[in-house]
């Protein structure tokens, strides 16, 4: 997430577009585990920051240094990005010294993730995002079912950090490099690219395995047997039933949104 500035009027009669924040989203993986593990990992950490009252700022041209580096190869164990160290709440009303407003520093994935030892002059240590998600799991307290589910996609996320699994763009590459007719030239000709579409295909259905890149996860075939075939009807509900079905679930989201009240107010 980023400040996007407005771009420039060439005409009197142009819009104005103020200042917008900019949402990069997360590449897509080839299975759905992957995605599941990216998607759910970015919503809790928004509950994290929320239900902690984190801060998390750093400087905008730290962010643009951090998007260059995420460009170069290898870069998740072979780079280090800026990320904020002391991640405390600033004071309200209260004007922060240099050092609560230069208190980031640079760190590797695995370090971002899972936190870093303070050294002598400094007097806490960065906790690490995936602690502070059980923390807060454990907060609200996440029934075991949920927990080893969620506890799934931490590990795998730990791991590719660590390098005991490959990403995505780094098995691409692997499969590229090994494959018959790459001739080591930088080609990916129309064999290769269909070839590894292919391989990509066969994985995310579950028809082929890849502990390279997914480690110990397993993925179920997807059949035809499984698919959803409910059709979205759009005939018209009867007045009573859609009044008991908006009932039934906007008591369900008031539900929710008192227990996410009672969440934040406790933090």
């Amino acid at each position: 997430v980023r400040w996007k500035p407005p771009p420039p009027r060439t005409g009197p009669n142009d819009p104005h577009i103020g200042w917008r924040t900019e949402f990069r989203s997360l590449e897509i993986q080839i299975t759905d585990f992957e995605n599941a593990a990216y998607v759910v990992f970015t919503v809790l950490i928004t509950r994290v920051i929320l239900a902690f009252d984190l801060c998390l700022y750093i400087p905008l041209s730290k962010v643009d240094e951090n998007m260059q580096t995420s460009h170069k190869r290898g870069a998740v164990l072979g780079e280090k990005f800026y990320f904020r160290k002391c991640i405390d709440p600033l004071e309200p009303n209260s004007v922060p010294d240099n050092d609560q407003l230069n208190s980031y520093e640079e760190m590797t994935i695995l370090e971002i993730l899972m936190g870093k030892d303070s050294s002598e002059e400094e007097k806490e240590s960065y906790p690490g995002l995936i602690p502070l998600i059980y923390a807060y799991l454990d907060h609200i307290g996440t029934d075991p079912d949920t927990f080893e589910k969620v506890e799934k996609y931490l590990d795998f996320l730990k791991e590719r950090a660590m390098g005991s699994v490959l990403t995505c763009a780094s098995w691409m590459r692997d499969f590229v490099r090994k494959h018959r007719d790459y001739e080591n030239d930088s080609v990916v000709s129309d064999a290769i690219a269909y070839d590894l579409m292919h391989a990509c295909k066969n994985i995310g259905e579950g028809k082929v395995s890849a502990p390279s890149l997914l480690g110990s996860e397993i993925i179920e075939p997807i059949t035809s047997e499984a698919a959803f075939d409910v059709p979205l009807v759009s005939k018209r509900i009867d007045k009573e039933k859609r009044k008991k079905l908006i009932a039934r679930y906007g008591t369900k989201s008031k539900q929710a949104q008192k227990v996410d009240l009672g969440t934040s107010s406790s933090s």
